[in-house]
């Protein structure tokens, strides 16, 4: 509780805030009547000190009063450093800013295990690593490299991956003529970048990299990138341009690490839902979300990449990218849980893997006290459901959150929130897609000839892309040649595969996460005309009382695996069709129909090949236990509620 009150600085602390500190989530009954018990015993113990624990509101302050209190001082010598930056006495600044580290002996309130004062505590860490890396660019400009060689060999070692400390111990090595050392250090960073956040080096340090590669060792230090101050106090003026000549400077804007994939090379269309996607993100409003889902391949996350990056220039402060795997080709990771998902973003903003909290609830405490007052684009792609993206969401007003998901997300419990059902491509635009990706290596064709390619595609973007790449590989190949391969079902697949596996490996991924009693409804319906059918003939194939066939296939129209034309009527997609009937025998035609008291929640799958469909209560898909825990299709620890369905009642 004192380390609560003292990194509150002199401000008002409520008595929610402080139990939130001392007991987490689970706090006892009498947990007030132990906040004023322990606030009468530090009374006690600080009245010698000169500071004084005062009632305020429903809360506390601790008046510093004649007492010291390092943090304060920390922030005095920080100001005054900047005051000498200002008035270009870059060796006073420099002794300031030793000052304010030399108060330190290790990472904030080290020890206390406390989610709200972790959270509490990386703020104030961060400007101390502020005030080492401002430090540090003024003692290179002074051509002090070799005594700093040793101390920043100490700062990487615990921050690995914060490249501007990289940066400035690459070129203190460089310049002390460590060049192999230097090199080494960008390589293993590097590496370090890939593996773990799927980065490239960004631009300072491959900046200096690019420096040393010219054997450049005279050039000044990178100039100084703005780090997020303390959440709790105002942020510092910026320093003045060094006086020895800088490099090229960073993109403008570009504070935080930008993890967004590139834009999409082949990007056409969808004038209409940019348009919408570009309104609502204009809005106003806490917790800014646009939500696209959409079938398997119909360009969800394509269209959210390209918008991420129409938007760009707005959030400064960072844009992140990543993938929560809802949706995952073969029989790999699940879902993304909460505790990797917010590891990762915290990661990507900055935040050392040492200084990362353990548990899930401090991570998430984090992620809202690094993400506060700040401009940030966040991409979820590839969401299993509207739970898995709870968390994950940024506290700041300034925030916009872009998700992508094959199941139909509502959504409803945010209020600025706009969700947007992406459906396949205009003739159209699917002709211009096309010829974009056919590129230059086979004949423009005309447009009434890649028609029927475009018909037995679906209009589906992955399928007229894949079809398209296809003849591209094949500049022999007549036009009528492929549309009379793609007319053959058992071919049709197999000619739209890509790199990444193609419409038929986006479809599996679909069809593993539904249960039993979908896979089997969703096989029957391949017998049924291509106009579609209604709930009598679909209860008759299968077997099932009209309200449970209904049941079943208004989920598939959930997942996106079915359309709904009009009320009480069904159809399929032509390649989801194709790839329905493609299953083996056994798959479309065994299996009893499940009682309905018994037809589970939406669980994954072992392998497309479905077994006999006895009472499937006791199935996890086609003959694969169930297991107990979260809804299933939804990371571990995501509860129920927003996910698929529970199980049908009689």
């Amino acid at each position: 509780m004192l380390g609560s009150l003292l990194a509150s600085e002199n401000r008002y602390t409520s008595v929610g805030r402080l139990v939130d500190a001392v007991w987490g989530t689970a706090p006892p009954s009498t947990a007030g009547k132990q906040i004023r018990n322990a606030v009468s015993d530090l009374r006690n113990i600080l009245a010698s000190s000169g500071a004084a624990i005062t009632p305020v509101a429903d809360g506390y302050r601790l008046d510093i009063g004649t007492a010291r209190l390092d943090l304060l001082q920390f922030h005095e010598h920080l100001a005054a450093a900047r005051s000498h930056l200002d008035g270009q006495r870059p060796e006073e600044a420099i002794a300031e800013f030793r000052a304010a580290l030399a108060l330190w002996t290790g990472p904030m309130l080290s020890g206390i295990e406390s989610g709200v004062l972790r959270a509490r505590a990386a703020g104030v860490n961060e400007t101390r690593l502020s005030a080492v890396e401002e430090c540090a660019d003024l003692e290179l400009a002074q051509g002090r490299h070799k005594s700093l060689t040793s101390e920043l060999a100490h700062w990487v070692a615990e921050y690995p991956l914060r490249e501007r400390l990289v940066a400035q111990y690459m070129l203190a090595l460089h310049r002390s003529g460590s060049r192999a050392r230097a090199f080494a250090l960008y390589e293993q960073t590097r590496r370090r970048l890939a593996d773990q956040l799927g980065l490239s080096p960004g631009p300072e340090l491959a900046e200096v990299h690019r420096l040393m590669l010219r054997e450049d060792a005279g050039t000044a230090a990178p100039a100084r990138t703005t780090v997020p101050a303390d959440p709790g106090r105002p942020a510092a003026a910026p320093s003045p341009q060094r006086p020895a000549a800088p490099p090229a400077p960073a993109p403008a804007g570009t504070r935080e690490p930008d993890s967004l994939p590139p834009d999409i090379t082949h990007f056409v269309g969808r004038v209409d839902e940019l348009g919408t996607l570009l309104g609502a993100a204009d809005g106003a409003g806490t917790q800014r979300v646009l939500a696209i889902d959409g079938m398997p391949g119909v360009g969800k996350t394509a269209l959210a990449v390209h918008l991420a990056h129409r938007m760009a220039a707005r959030f400064p402060d960072g844009r992140h990218f990543v993938d929560l795997r809802g949706h995952g080709p073969g029989p790999g990771p699940g879902p993304l849980d909460h505790h990797t998902a917010l590891r990762r973003l915290l990661l990507l903003a900055g935040v050392a893997e040492g200084d990362l909290p353990r548990r899930p609830e401090e991570l998430a405490a984090l992620w809202r006290t690094r993400s506060a007052g700040l401009r940030l684009l966040l991409v979820l792609d590839n969401a299993a459901c509207a739970e898995q993206i709870r968390p994950l969401l940024p506290a700041g007003d300034g925030c916009l959150t872009l998700v992508t998901s094959r199941r139909r997300l509502t959504m409803t419990t945010w209020s600025a929130t706009r969700v947007l059902s992406l459906d396949t491509m205009p003739r159209a635009d699917g002709y211009q897609l096309f010829c974009r990706v056919l590129g230059q290596r086979h004949p423009k064709p005309d447009p009434s000839s890649v028609d029927g390619i475009l018909a037995l595609c679906g209009d589906l973007p992955l399928a007229v892309s894949a079809a398209a790449a296809r003849l591209r590989r094949r500049p022999s190949w007549p036009l009528t040649h492929l549309v009379g391969r793609l007319a053959d079902p058992r071919l049709r697949l197999a000619e739209l595969q890509t790199e990444h596996g193609g419409v038929g490996a986006s479809f599996d991924a679909s069809y593993r996460r539904l249960n039993a009693g979908q896979q089997r409804l969703l096989r029957i319906l391949t017998t049924t005309d291509a106009d579609g059918c209604d709930v009598v003939d679909a209860s008759v194939l299968a077997g099932l009382p009209p309200y449970a066939a209904e049941r079943l296939m208004e989920e598939l129209v959930d997942e996106h695996l079915l359309f709904q034309p009009e009320p009480g009527r069904y159809r399929m997609h032509t390649l989801v069709r194709t790839y329905c009937a493609g299953l083996s025998a056994t798959d479309r035609t065994s299996g009893a129909a499940p009682r309905m008291a018994s037809v589970p929640a939406r669980r994954t799958a072992t392998s497309t090949a479905a077994a006999p469909a006895p009472d499937t209560s006791a199935t996890r898909g086609p003959g694969t236990p169930a297991p107990a825990g979260p809804a299933a299709g939804c990371p571990a620890g995501v509860p129920a509620a927003g996910c698929p369905a529970g199980p049908l009642a009689a």
